[in-house]
């Protein structure tokens, strides 16, 4: 009976852990509309797939961003993993959002192996993988990334492997060449997905050496180098090659440095740190909540180990984001890839206590199942939500309903006009770039062109009003041309 209760309890937690997973992505993942900056990078990732640009110099459209000849925005490597998912599964706005659930399963397997090397020693407090996946998907620009096609998603991927690799180096007594290497290898992806946030793992063996002081400051030090040199070596490899070597350094030099120097996000360095702090407000409240039943009703406090534990991870959750703070090119989605860091360190605090309720449950005559079969309930209610929104639009419904509508006339593959005072209509060109292929320009040169009705703009006299029944946006037809197709590379 006590092993009984404890399979239904672990159970029953579980199904409560992937089914905020599921209740907190799916039903805004599986509608249509997305995020601005995730629909960009799904239409750069679709145009490669198409053979519109290449890995090395990626196109958005006829114009691409700030004027460059390509799309430079970030590393190529998630555009060349999202490019082969559109070629096997073919076009449809499922593919993107499916590829994004991957990335989240990956993160939740990710995170729950790495809190069975953390437990392997720990009896029970092992078999609690649900305890830091509620702690991390509960964290609002957590699930909210996870329902964008946002690049920190994959990086997260490669840097939660490397983590996993580096902490496995540190139960063994001598130098783990293989684990080492890998990390390195995951690190060079988390960089060539994101750029030089994804370093942040090469951190770790110091940072352990800084909270146990399980082995010598040499070690960690000649640890973390020997990890450095591999995505370094990768580097210097790819500058020798001139196709590679003309992106990279494109990507730094014109986008990078210009953005830091140029184009600030924030006002204020700190808001990072303060972004960080409202964010982590829901894991730190159940943590606290936790932690003073425990001081309250057994008097019990963190031991060493898991406060050790606990801190090592929250350290290397500020490595990944407090860096962000020397630019004033911030956003909160930026951190993402910390946070699966934080709510292990959490759980490290809290894990024990759990534990032992759960161990003293089982000498109780219950099995719970009535713990179970609400849980049950909870999991098949969370799944059959997030199916019924299939169909529906999540945002932009006005501005996807009149680009359907402009598809459907508009050949793929071709250049329409806007007003320069809509070049910022970046959601705009970003949808009809990622379902019709369609580019944006402001010269007045093509067959037709689009009017933002609400701007009250007089239109040319020789373009002529397409009668569609549009909410937002007028499209028109310039009477003195023909059609000619343009290609977007």
């Amino acid at each position: 009976m006590a092993n009984k209760a404890q399979r239904n309890l672990n159970l029953s937690f579980w199904l409560l852990a992937i089914s905020l997973i599921i209740v907190l992505t799916l039903p805004v993942l599986i509608q249509d509309g997305m995020f601005m900056d995730a629909v960009l990078y799904t239409s750069v990732s679709h145009n490669l797939s198409q053979g519109v640009g290449t890995f090395w110099f990626p196109q958005f459209s006829l114009h691409n961003i700030s004027g460059m000849r390509a799309f430079h925005e970030q590393p190529p490597l998630v555009f060349g993993i999202q490019s082969i998912f559109y070629r096997i599964f073919g076009e449809s706005m499922y593919v993107e959002r499916f590829y994004t659930f991957l990335t989240l399963c990956c993160n939740t397997v990710l995170i729950v192996l790495l809190w069975k090397e953390i437990n392997k020693n720990r009896g029970n407090v092992k078999k609690l993988g649900w305890l830091p996946l509620i702690l991390w998907i509960i964290i609002p620009v957590c699930f909210w990334s996870f329902s964008n096609n946002m690049h920190e998603n994959t990086m997260s991927v490669f840097t939660l492997s490397a983590a996993l690799c580096v902490y496995k180096t540190f139960s063994q007594k001598y130098f783990s060449l293989s684990f080492n290497i890998l990390s390195g290898v995951f690190i060079f992806l988390a960089t060539f997905s994101k750029g030089i946030p994804g370093f942040f793992p090469i951190t770790m063996p110091i940072l352990y050496w800084l909270v146990n002081r399980n082995f010598g400051l040499k070690k960690a030090l000649a640890q973390s180098l020997f990890i450095t040199a591999i995505p370094v070596s990768a580097y210097a490899v790819l500058l020798l090659l001139p196709e590679s070597s003309g992106s990279l350094t494109t990507y730094f030099f014109e986008r990078v440095l210009h953005r830091i120097n140029s184009v600030p996000t924030v006002d204020s360095h700190f808001y990072i740190l303060f972004r960080l702090i409202i964010e982590l407000l829901p894991p730190l409240l159940i943590t606290g909540a936790v932690l003073l039943f425990e001081k309250v009703s057994t008097k019990k406090t963190i031991s060493t180990i898991n406060l050790r534990e606990g801190f090592f991870f929250i350290f290397v959750g500020l490595a990944a984001s407090v860096p962000l703070m020397l630019t004033l090119v911030q956003k909160g989605f930026y951190f993402v890839p910390a946070l699966p860091f934080f709510a292990l360190g959490l759980s490290s605090f809290t894990g024990p206590f759990l534990s032992d309720r759960i161990d003293r449950i089982q000498l109780q005559n219950r099995s719970f199942r009535w713990f179970l079969f609400i849980s049950v309930f909870i999991f098949i209610s969370a799944t059959g939500f997030a199916v019924l929104q299939k169909g529906k639009t999540s945002r932009n419904q006005a501005m996807l309903h009149d680009v359907y509508l402009i598809g459907k006339i508009v050949p793929k593959k071709s250049t329409i006009d806007i007003l320069p005072e809509m070049w910022n209509y970046w959601d705009l060109q970003c949808y009809l770039m990622r379902y019709f292929t369609i580019s944006c320009d402001t010269k007045d040169q093509n067959v037709f062109f689009i009017n933002d009705k609400t701007l009250g703009l007089k239109i040319p006299e020789h373009y002529e009003k397409v009668p569609i029944k549009t909410f937002q946006f007028d499209l028109y037809k310039n009477k003195t041309k023909r059609f000619k197709k343009t290609e977007t590379n």
